[in-house]
């Protein structure tokens, strides 16, 4: 599964799944970890465990070893380590409070619209 491959399956899980501005950064250039940083609000905790079970399924049935998941105690943050693709499925006052994407605002911002035709 290429990287673009698995970017393309996390979002269109998050948009099946109803998931709320989803913002994606292509941060090949400056992380030495991953290619890309992808955001999402959930409407609750149990949104966001759903979000994350879905891409928990949909990652595995499409070839890719388990990824890393932390955060689901409390699902107020649940971060999925995809390797290529890092999730952070969050509600929107965690999100608005650490404003995460301005950390990657100097990265490219990835048009997503032809993920969720």
């Amino acid at each position: 599964m290429t990287k673009n491959e698995k970017l393309e399956t996390v979002i269109r899980t998050l948009s099946d799944k109803k998931g709320v501005n989803i913002m994606v950064f292509d941060v090949e250039k400056k992380s030495g970890y991953t290619d890309f940083m992808v955001f999402v609000t959930g409407t609750s905790t149990q949104h966001n465990t759903t979000m994350a079970d879905s891409l928990f399924r949909e990652l595995k049935t499409a070839g890719f070893a388990k990824p890393l998941v932390e955060g689901e105690t409390s699902a107020k943050w649940i971060l999925v380590d995809a390797g290529s693709v890092v999730i952070n499925i969050m509600l929107e006052e965690l999100r608005d409070y650490y404003s995460l994407e301005d950390i990657w605002s100097g990265c490219a911002k990835v048009d997503i619209s032809s993920y969720l035709q």
